[in-house]
């Protein structure tokens, strides 16, 4: 690991700590511009850990005065609301294709054939004696 990594995460976790951001390993990995392995790295994972332990007390202490959301959780916001609507059309997309799948399913069965196709799954069905 290379010390100039490191400092720049021990660095990264300062300056969020001042800005009282919240340090979360995520956060700093991104804002230091390192791998994920490297904040839970022996040594640095210490840091970052004892930073939102002092960060949580200050908030339970009701330490923390501003209101406001970290300007961070904005920018991870928008495209986590895209996905989800993204995500949402997809899923209605799917299930439209289903029910028309159903449905030409079920128009080619006449009803006599439903009724057998009905006696066959339940016969299958039965537990053996």
């Amino acid at each position: 690991m290379s010390r100039t990594k490191r400092a720049c995460v021990l660095s990264v976790v300062d300056q969020l700590i001042t800005d009282n951001e919240p340090v979360t390993f995520t956060g700093v990995d991104r804002a230091a511009n390192v791998s994920h392995r490297l904040v839970h790295a022996e040594g640095v994972r210490e840091h970052i850990e004892a930073a939102r332990r002092r960060q949580g007390r200050a908030a339970t202490n009701g330490i923390r005065n501003s209101r406001r959301e970290p300007a961070g959780w904005k920018l991870e916001e928008q495209p986590l609301q895209e996905d989800n609507r993204r995500l949402r059309e997809e899923v209605e997309r799917l299930k439209r294709a289903v029910r028309r799948g159903l449905g030409r399913q079920l128009d080619q069965f006449g009803a006599a054939d439903l009724g057998t196709r009905v006696d066959e799954l339940t016969a299958e069905n039965q537990p053996a004696d």
